[in-house]
């Protein structure tokens, strides 16, 4: 990042991926992080959506002028600045762009839960896991939409990290039943972003479940032990490996749009 100009695009991309690793920290039931996480991811996204009108307009606190009198540079504003708290952040969105949140109770108590794990190590709500998944699908992820477009699902999506296998969960329907089992409803929107593909996948999870729940076992360990090593040798590793490539340079593409 070479200048205030890049500041936006760069909160965007960071608040979208710190706020994809809460929402999966959320599913795996990862509390207390998940809160934290969420609420910084918020914070973030929030800025870059001020800072799309100018950077200076997240700044509470400006660097004060120096004796060499010289511009002051992006090292000055880190250093020196001071940016708005997590708290004052609606008002100054609304301020800027018209845009009102509407959720404000929600942002703040989920603020709130934040500050209290952040600084007494405990939290005065119970199933925060839960609690984030209601911040970031009926609150966070619409309000980013409106502001560029873009779902956080699609960062699941289109993910092809190795180490964090999501786009494997997506295409398996794993995710949308991780969904389903934490309560939330598959809504308009979520099927959207979702798409049939999710669906389909999650449908025949369900399906092969209930086959399973009426079958006696069919592998031995020995039968199961052999058919492992028969994948491990898969003669389709070249095939495998343009794929990924494939994925990389979609992705790649995909961060360079957003």
């Amino acid at each position: 990042m070479d200048s205030m100009k890049d500041v936006p695009r760069s909160m965007r991309i960071t608040g979208m991926f710190l706020f994809r690793s809460a929402f999966m920290e959320a599913l795996y039931g990862q509390t207390p992080m998940c809160i934290v996480h969420a609420a910084h991811a918020a914070e973030i996204l929030l800025k870059a959506r001020i800072a799309q009108e100018h950077p200076l307009l997240i700044f509470s606190k400006l660097p004060k002028p120096s004796q060499n009198c010289h511009n002051p540079s992006l090292m000055d504003f880190l250093e020196k600045g001071r940016t708005l708290s997590y708290e004052e952040l609606p008002d100054q969105l609304w301020n800027v762009t018209g845009i009102k949140i509407e959720s404000i109770d929600q942002y703040r108590k989920f603020g709130k839960l934040r500050n209290q794990i952040i600084h007494f190590s405990m939290a005065s709500e119970d199933k925060l896991d839960r609690l984030t998944l209601e911040y970031s699908l009926q609150f966070l992820d619409p309000l980013i939409e409106n502001f560029w477009g873009k779902s956080m699902i699609e960062f699941i999506k289109r993910d092809p990290d190795p180490t964090i296998p999501c786009q494997e969960l997506f295409q398996t329907g794993i995710l949308e039943e991780m969904i389903r089992s934490k309560g939330f409803p598959i809504d308009y929107r979520l099927r959207r972003i979702l798409g049939e593909e999710s669906r389909k996948a999650w449908e025949e999870i369900n399906k092969l479940q209930r086959i399973l729940d009426h079958a006696p076992p069919a592998l031995t360990d020995d039968e199961i032990e052999a058919f492992v090593a028969e994948v491990k040798e898969n003669p389709y590793e070249e095939e495998r490996q343009k794929y990924r490539e494939k994925i990389q340079n979609d992705w790649d593409t995909f961060l360079l749009s957003f």
